[in-house]
């Protein structure tokens, strides 16, 4: 008879999970398709892998993610206000909606339209998780080996 499989590096684990900020408010619901990775590719938050590092299928796992070692704190940088005169004419700018703009490097930045006022735009760049403490209910559902290709190329191939 075969032990049990463990979580270990090169394994793909499928989970089922639901999410809270401290503050007990759901942020997602463990329903729905599961959701498989890659452990030991780098692909989690390396706290909730390393937690997860070594169960089994059935296992429930709890973890309180501080913001550092989640989605960062809340960046001012990634918070700019701008002209609507200055976008594109044509394209609908309201609250709620995104945007996408540059960093000063280049890089493309999502950003999200939280006021409109005066005829000024105030994005906000910050990944909506930003500065919030998590707590992540995670069950285990499956674990299996990854193949050569999906570890050669540190993702699911699937």
């Amino acid at each position: 008879m075969e032990g049990k499989q463990h979580i270990t590096r090169h394994k793909v684990v499928t989970m089922q999970y639901s999410l809270r900020n401290a503050q007990g408010v759901s942020v997602r619901e463990a329903a729905g398709t599961p959701v498989k990775y890659l452990h030991g590719a780098g692909t989690l938050f390396p706290k909730l892998e390393q937690a997860l590092d070594q169960h089994t299928i059935g296992d429930i796992v709890t973890l309180r993610l501080l913001p550092d070692d989640a989605f960062g704190k809340r960046d001012i940088d990634l918070l700019q206000q701008v002209p609507l005169s200055s976008f594109p004419h044509g394209e609908n700018i309201e609250v709620g909606g995104k945007v996408v703009g540059q960093s000063e490097t280049g890089e493309e930045v999502n950003f999200a339209v939280v006021d409109i006022k005066d005829g000024i735009a105030h994005l906000d760049g910050n990944h909506p998780l930003a500065g919030q403490t998590l707590v992540f209910e995670i069950e285990v559902q499956g674990i299996r080996d990854a193949s050569d290709a999906e570890i050669a190329q540190g993702k699911l191939l699937e």
